[in-house]
């Protein structure tokens, strides 16, 4: 075990120390593949490689091919033109013989797709060909377990995106189909009616894309008939993947321990630390938007906290949970919620006193269409005492996430029709930069920073005015909003001594507010996580497994340059 472990350090170290520099200089940006599945179980593949080429002659791409994995109507085309298509393709043949043209290779284990890089510099080629008896009919399903991006390649894609459609327009969907990923840091989804499947990361030569689904029978008619069943394909598919650990048993310890640090740790913590880079610029350029707009001492947004919500997840200014936080604290100052204080003695003798909330009833006349749903979601998870425990609320939270995720989705839907309606972006991103916001759009986040900016200077600002004491309940619902409530109470006490009492008593119901709601979104994002890892590995898409994928046709190893 011990040889075999060194060995798998050894060549890796190998690999990446003294891997061979001959085609260093050719990049390969992106590869975009649009696969058409026809009603005979055949493929239409297009693929798309746009990157930069100054070594060698040719492209290749190896298939590991099956005697029934027929290829055939191969085209290949540049920025300049068609290439010609010719038989018997040598691939000793020069630079010039092989320019313009694209051909297929026989091999020992099937046949490489083969074309001249034709030019130095930047290229864009289109690589189109059609594969016979793709996908399978088995016993139970019709499906396929394929390889689209091979292992090993020597260049290696930076982007690799992958459409998979019916050619008859058909939704491939979840109800329809299963899907699963192999061999990449990335999603495989149902988009708009079609499998799609996208990198995160940069791909290594020990990378591969490769997707496997099955879908209904009577959507298709394949030509390929297996006396199997998809189950047996599926099930060597996952050996050595994470979609079902228990096939993991006989993998060592360590060497999983090393996999996993060297081919998900690293490259994840090179993407979290650029993107730490590029949030902390984010957070100086906010930084200098806000000291622009200066101190705004009113309630934001017209007074939408729904907006302020959705407006500060935008930029980041607020947690997503920050608003179950909020809305509890809300409910305290109504009075539907009380904090109660119980004293509980353990079997050693000591006394731990412990402060719950008791729910007062509803008062409908004073509360919102928010207040009502989250006080009857509260009022489900107390019980027939009415009163709100920490075992119990974080059971509830477990078993009715939905619930809770629903409450939060009101919020931030209601504030982005708000921002929607006062015309305050110009396009909605997935990161919303500053540069993306209107005149509206500034106004309103300089409302919003420049409150969050007066809280927190709350006790340093020289000019006083009483205006800020029949309000300050409604500011600390701010400050909780924004994950600072604990910081300006306490301002406020050294500011309003004779509220000292009063501030006190509020600050504890903000605590317990804030524990009461971690344990919410803690639990609501413990059972989404767990939920979202059945629906994985029972087919209904997310992230790929970086092992597994065993048994697969189509693609095999090796490719790229030469």
């Amino acid at each position: 075990m011990r040889k075999k472990i060194s060995c798998i350090i050894i060549c890796f170290v190998l690999l990446t120390v003294f891997a061979l520099p001959s085609f260093a200089a050719n990049q390969v940006n992106t590869i975009n593949i649009q696969a058409v599945i026809n009603q005979d179980g055949s493929m239409n593949i297009t693929q798309n490689w746009e990157g930069s080429f100054e070594d060698g002659t040719e492209i290749y791409i190896p298939m590991n091919a099956p005697d029934y994995l027929t290829i055939s109507e191969l085209k290949v085309s540049d920025q300049n033109g068609s290439y010609k298509t010719v038989e018997d393709w040598d691939i000793d043949w020069s630079f010039k013989e092989k320019a313009q043209k694209c051909g297929i290779h026989n091999t020992d284990s099937g046949y490489e797709i083969c074309f001249g890089i034709s030019q130095y510099g930047q290229n864009h080629y289109t690589i189109e060909y059609k594969l016979d008896n793709v996908i399978g009919s088995y016993t139970d399903r019709d499906g396929v377990n394929f390889r689209f991006v091979n292992r090993g390649m020597n260049t290696t894609p930076t982007d690799v995106m992958l459409q998979i459609r019916l050619a008859d327009g058909t939704p491939i969907t979840d109800e329809i189909a299963d899907i699963w990923g192999f061999g990449f840091i990335g999603k495989v989804e149902f988009e708009n009616g079609s499998i799609v499947a996208k990198t995160d990361t940069k791909l290594s030569s020990d990378n591969h894309v490769t997707v496997m689904f099955a879908i209904d029978k009577g959507i298709i008619s394949p030509s390929r008939q297996e006396t199997g069943s998809f189950e047996e394909v599926k099930a060597r598919a996952f050996e050595g993947s994470d979609y079902d650990s228990s096939e993991n048993e006989d993998v060592s310890a360590f060497a999983l321990i090393i996999s996993v640090l060297i081919f998900i740790v690293l490259p994840i913590v090179l993407v979290v630390w650029i993107s730490s880079v590029k949030k902390k610029r984010a957070v100086k350029k906010l930084i200098s938007f806000s000291e622009r707009f200066g101190y705004f001492r009113e309630i934001p947004n017209e007074g939408n906290l729904s907006a302020t919500y959705a407006l500060g997840r935008l930029f980041n200014i607020c947690n997503e949970g920050s608003i179950l936080a909020t809305g509890m604290l809300r409910l305290i100052q109504l009075g539907c919620l009380s904090a109660l204080e119980t004293q509980e003695v353990s079997f050693m003798g000591k006394t731990k006193e412990t402060v719950s909330l008791r729910l007062m009833g509803q008062k409908h006349h004073l509360m919102n269409e928010y207040d009502e749903y989250l006080y009857t979601i509260l009022e489900r998870a107390a019980g027939s005492d009415a009163i709100l425990q920490a075992r119990e609320l974080g059971r509830f939270a477990n078993q009715n996430d939905k619930l809770l995720r629903a409450y939060i989705q009101k919020h931030d839907s209601a504030g982005k029709t708000y921002l929607n309606r006062k015309n305050c972006l110009k396009r909605w991103n997935t990161t919303v930069k500053l540069t993306d916001l209107t005149p509206n759009g500034e106004k309103e986040l300089g409302e919003l920073m420049g409150l969050k900016r007066y809280l927190e200077d709350f006790s340093l600002i020289a000019e006083r005015g009483v205006k800020e004491i029949p309000i300050w309940r409604e500011l600390l619902s701010y400050a909780m909003l924004f994950g600072i409530a604990d910081q300006v109470a306490e301002q406020m006490k050294e500011l309003y001594p004779e509220m000292s009492s009063e501030l006190s008593d509020y600050s504890q119901s903000m605590v317990t507010a804030y524990s009461y709601q971690h344990l919410l979104y803690s639990n609501m994002i413990k059972a989404e996580q767990q939920r979202e890892l059945e629906r994985r590995s029972d087919g209904g898409g997310g992230f790929a497994s970086f092992g597994g994928g065993g048994g697969s046709i189509g693609g095999g190893s090796g490719g790229g340059t030469r």
